[in-house]
């Protein structure tokens, strides 16, 4: 039996490549086997058993401490696991259901867009292939955006795929369950670490049975990934960042724990909530986050801005602010669906090495001159 362990960020300055993707066990009576690695997510863990693989989604639930167990079994085999625990899945997947911007992702960095048949919230989509087959009804819309059990037991997939969020949530699926399509819990959205959303990729390659390509692309993204952070780490100076825009009154941060954090970090950036052990948002009064906006050399995410304009209609007082004085805001906002759908979280998620692209070439622009800024953009 072969068993492939979870990693974290925080393992970046570890051997990459393919020596550091294979992880080879040998257990007597089952010879040995390459398989993938998990080195940066922390919510899945996978063991290659003789016939069939052990999908573990790890802490699904953010109210409920629990792991959901599925059995991947090849459609073309004749050994069935003997586990009740979980579910039994035939892979590879030929139809799916998403219900988020980044399951599209997951699929469209393995080249198999054509499995998803149904979506929910299509405006949120920016993907242009997806949103022609939406157009075109070879995508099923669900009416309102939201998860219709009807309508997807007339598609009858063979998986839906949901986001981990409370345990009741589940309930919503069990009619599902009861007539035989299985529904997967991604918990993608709740890694800490931009290398651990897009290691997600390889549960999807086991899904779809792409797992070599799945290794091989995400192993290309780290490389590109830890090559940027070891130039970042060259920077001279570290500019101080500040991020998003208040609202009602407060303003939220990215706690010091969260990815957008890391991002900053990787980048050779200085943010004034590193210290901090949250790994979601900070409420932060105006006054405080107003402070650091008067020496805050750059300002990034500024909500839905476009221009300084856009800025000053929410508050004439961001005029004071260093960054609005000498022009260094920059928006995630570049590739946008007519919709309203935002790349930066969708096919963003399955390449952070993009990401960290533009922000080193935002806070150090002489270490990528040639960079041009690919889901962001400056703030006119």
């Amino acid at each position: 039996m072969l068993f492939l362990g979870c990693g974290n960020g925080d393992r970046a300055g570890q051997r990459t490549g393919e020596e550091a993707a294979l992880e080879i066990t040998r257990v007597s009576g089952t010879g040995e086997r390459a398989s993938l690695a998990a080195r940066y997510a922390a919510g899945f863990t996978v063991t290659h058993h003789e016939g069939y693989s052990e999908l573990t989604i790890l802490n699904p639930y953010q109210d409920y401490t629990d792991t959901l167990r599925y059995y991947l079994v090849p459609r073309d085999g004749n050994i069935k696991p003997n586990e009740k625990s979980g579910q039994v899945i035939e892979v590879p997947i030929n139809s799916m259901i998403a219900t988020s911007t980044t399951h599209l992702a997951l699929v469209d960095m393995l080249e198999t867009q054509s499995v998803i048949k149904g979506i929910t919230q299509p405006d949120y989509v920016y993907d242009p292939e997806i949103r022609r087959r939406v157009a075109s009804g070879a995508i099923a819309s669900f009416s309102g955006g939201e998860f219709n059990r009807e309508q997807a037991l007339a598609l009858n997939p063979d998986l839906v795929m949901v986001s981990g969020g409370q345990a009741s949530q589940l309930d919503n699926f069990r009619v599902l369950l009861e007539s035989g399509i299985n529904v997967l819990v991604n918990t993608e959205w709740l890694e800490q670490t931009p290398l651990g959303k897009a290691e997600w990729v390889k549960v999807m390659g086991l899904l779809l049975g792409k797992e070599n390509l799945a290794r091989k692309k995400f192993q290309r993204v780290e490389e590109r990934y830890l090559e940027l952070k070891a130039l970042a780490d060259r920077a001279d100076q570290h500019p101080l960042v500040m991020n998003n825009l208040p609202y009602k009154g407060a303003w939220f941060v990215p706690g010091g724990n969260s990815f957008t954090a890391r991002f900053l970090k990787d980048a050779a950036a200085e943010y004034p909530w590193y210290e901090n052990s949250s790994t979601g948002g900070l409420r932060v009064d105006f006054e405080t986050v107003y402070a650091v906006g008067l020496r805050a050399d750059i300002w990034i995410n500024p909500g839905n801005a476009r221009t300084k304009e856009d800025l000053l209609a929410a508050d004439p007082r961001f005029s004071d602010f260093k960054s609005f004085k000498t022009g260094r805001i920059f928006n995630n906002n570049k590739r946008m669906s007519p919709s309203g759908g935002n790349d930066f979280w969708e096919s963003g998620v399955v390449h952070p090495e993009i990401i960290l692209a533009d922000l080193i070439r935002i806070m150090h622009p002489e270490l990528l001159p040639e960079h041009q800024l690919f889901y962001y953009q400056q703030v006119e």
